[in-house]
């Protein structure tokens, strides 16, 4: 039978301000990142060097290692992993003028590969007991060792920035839902549509029982990017570098269809809805909201709230951190990391959302402050458009509890999450028609 309960409200902070004000300068050079990631960073590296080291060892800065000659020291800096594969626009060109060909690679490690370390002034080589094969470029971090005449330095131990303070999660009486979805890809969403609208009718209340809970307690779907397309839109061959095809017709249905999904659900629950890498927004992080113009229906509804990528917000107190995935697909790529779980779990270790940005992972030039390091560690930490469902909790250093999503494409595996905020539990469903 229909389910006729009211729909449970909860208290609803969005807590990502800093990814949706405008960049005032687009001049800067990228690595003033660095600088300030660095600089950001070593309040908390230094809190963490005290604690695992204590103060037996001086802190050196990487320039005065020659001069100051220490039989063992603290150096703290970014790691710069050095890869053959990493992709270069150098090549691209001569790949483009058909003057080298290059293979396609979607995997840029290597036995080769390099670590080092660096900082505004100075950069060493790293021999070291770090795992290159699970570190990407950007990482700030602190090493103890020892620096040599050959500009490396021999790492004999190491300490990241390690997991933020976590406020206590409040205690709920009953059980109360948030529903992740992703990769909705509504371009192809005539192979789905079926699927797609048991969804919308589950969610609204208007089917039979298809998971054992009590739909009503749904207080909250969060679409995590890619509901346009899962893939870049294609490009016919040109001369030009700079020359760009117009929107498809294709793309403007898709939003439209994306526009009367949002309406459709708009009318009974709150939604969240996110950018992702193909959707109709900023291609580079952070991603600001969808503009409410492309949703000329649903934008109606005050329950329909365009938000940005990163997303951080906080519903009955839970504090719930993500992405559609994008930083965690280049880590990936990037390092011998595969389990998006493992990536999550890395990113709360290194206290940085995207650590490959700018690197390889394109983000706005800021220079006053890096809003990707992570200011107070949630309670969840999502990861969207990923390949199938996978979800645990990991614990910190100083007993900080996060549960780890991974969500799949829907248009893929036909699967939504449901987490519940009373005991962290995530599970799939899966909307079969057969």
């Amino acid at each position: 039978m229909p389910q006729s309960s009211e729909r449970l409200s909860l208290d609803y902070i969005n807590l990502s301000q800093k990814w949706s004000e405008a960049v005032p300068n687009y001049n800067k050079q990228y690595f003033n990142i660095y600088i300030v990631r660095l600089k950001e960073m070593t309040k908390l590296l230094e809190h963490r060097i005290e604690k695992k080291w204590g103060k037996t060892y001086p802190v050196c800065k990487l320039h005065k290692l020659s001069e100051e000659k220490h039989a063992k020291c603290v150096v703290l800096g970014t790691i710069f992993k050095n890869q053959k594969l990493k992709p270069s626009i150098l090549k691209q060109l001569a790949e483009g003028n058909q003057l080298v060909p290059q293979p396609i690679i979607t995997h840029f490690t290597d036995k080769s590969d390099q670590l080092y370390i660096e900082d505004e002034l100075q950069r060493y080589l790293l021999v070291s007991c770090l795992q290159c094969d699970s570190l990407v470029t950007g990482i700030s971090c602190a090493l103890l060792g020892t620096g040599d005449d050959k500009g490396r330095f021999v790492v004999e131990d190491y300490v990241f920035a390690g997991f933020r303070e976590q406020v206590p999660r409040p205690l709920f009486e009953d059980s109360a839902y948030v529903v992740f979805i992703s990769g909705l890809d509504l371009i192809n969403s005539a192979k789905f549509a079926i699927n797609l609208q048991l969804l919308i009718h589950w969610i609204s209340g208007l089917v039979g029982d298809l998971s054992g809970i009590e739909t009503s307690r749904i207080t909250r779907v969060i679409i995590t990017g890619n509901s346009v397309r899962n893939t870049p839109e294609p490009v016919k061959p040109s001369i030009s570098l700079l020359s760009r095809l117009p929107d498809s017709n294709e793309t403007f249905e898709a939003v439209k269809l994306l526009d009367k999904f949002l309406l459709q659900l708009g009318q009974t629950i709150d939604v969240d809805v996110m950018p992702g890498t193909h959707d109709p927004s900023n291609h580079i992080l952070p991603q600001k909201p969808m503009h409410y113009c492309m949703f000329p229906e649903a934008s109606v509804y005050k329950s329909v709230n365009q938000v940005s990528n990163p997303y951080y917000y906080s519903v009955g107190g839970i504090k719930i951190l993500g992405t559609s995935g994008q930083p965690v697909d280049d880590i990936t790529k990037f390092s011998e990391i595969t389990d998006p779980l493992e990536g999550l779990e890395y990113c709360l270790k290194w206290n940085h959302i995207a650590p490959t940005a700018p690197d390889t992972l394109g983000c706005f030039p800021f220079y006053e402050s890096d809003p990707f390091i992570i200011d107070d560690c949630p309670h969840v930490f999502f990861a969207g458009n990923q390949k199938e469902f996978s979800s645990r909790e990991c614990i910190g250093e100083d007993g900080q509890k996060v549960t780890l999503i991974s969500v799949p494409k829907f248009s893929e595996t036909l699967q939504a999450c449901i987490l519940d905020l009373k005991s962290l539990h995530c599970h799939p469903i899966t909307f079969q028609t057969s």
